[in-house]
């Protein structure tokens, strides 16, 4: 099981199957004023060989601030059970969208995705939330 995409968007959905993407590659969140809604999703992909896709498996997204201190924990279990149309040693990509835009943001600083597959931490994503003033 690998975790190949973890990307900070303006929106994701899944649909058939497909990841879809609008605004990808957020780095910096400005707003004008702290607390402030996150406004974002994480576009996520896992891939798994057959054998993998059978059991339950379990993902977990954790954003921390700099301080810290948990911000938002949002988990699911994830089975995709055996496909009868692969190829031999053909991976299963699963897609997944994760809605962040209710998540306040306490304080302009540094922030942490953090992205965990059965409970093995699989990937940091970081963020900056910066005042709409600030430059750059």
């Amino acid at each position: 099981m690998e975790l190949t995409t973890a990307l900070l968007c303006d929106s994701a959905q899944v649909r058939e199957g497909l990841l879809f993407v609008l605004g990808g590659g957020i780095t910096r969140v400005r707003r004008t004023e702290y607390p402030a809604l996150f406004g974002a999703a994480l576009a996520a992909v896992i891939e798994l060989d057959t054998i993998e896709a059978e059991r339950r498996r379990t993902f977990e997204l954790v954003a921390v601030g700099e301080d810290g201190q948990e911000v938002a924990r949002v988990a699911a279990e994830i089975q995709v059970g055996p496909r009868g149309h692969l190829q031999p040693g053909e991976k299963i990509l699963v897609p997944l969208a994760v809605d962040l835009h209710g998540v306040v943001l306490t304080a302009p600083g540094a922030y942490e995705l953090r992205v965990y597959l059965d409970g093995e931490l699989r990937r940091t994503t970081q963020f900056w939330a910066v005042r709409a003033d600030e430059p750059g």
